[in-house]
């Protein structure tokens, strides 16, 4: 088995934490905000599985990483049907324009 060093993984974490973030707040296209959570998510995950591996319980963070995966995978699906619902609604994935549309951004 190949062995990483926890820098580097830290890093891709790190990383992929970063660009779920910028791409959440970029606030833009609605596919690109559900790729980005999904980033969020990934990033996450391989932290959970560093802190297991530096632990010397891999088992645990494993358990947890795929349980995180089944609720990223619902909340994938959710958000997906979501950004369906809004497209027929508003024909559009623009956050912004639904925003600005009449009854759009409005409670």
């Amino acid at each position: 088995m190949m062995q990483f060093s926890t820098p580097i993984v830290l890093l891709v974490a790190g990383a992929l934490f970063a660009v779920g973030l910028a791409g959440l707040t970029a606030r833009s296209h609605l596919i690109k905000m559900v790729m980005a959570l999904e980033f969020l998510g990934k990033g996450v995950s391989i932290l959970f599985i560093l802190g297991g591996y530096l632990a010397g319980d891999t088992g645990v963070s494993q358990a947890v990483v795929f349980t995180l995966i089944a609720i990223e995978a619902v909340v994938a699906g959710v958000a997906l049907a979501l950004v369906v619902l809004i497209r027929r609604t508003w024909k559009t994935m623009d956050l912004d324009a639904v925003a600005r549309s009449p009854g759009g951004g409005k409670t």
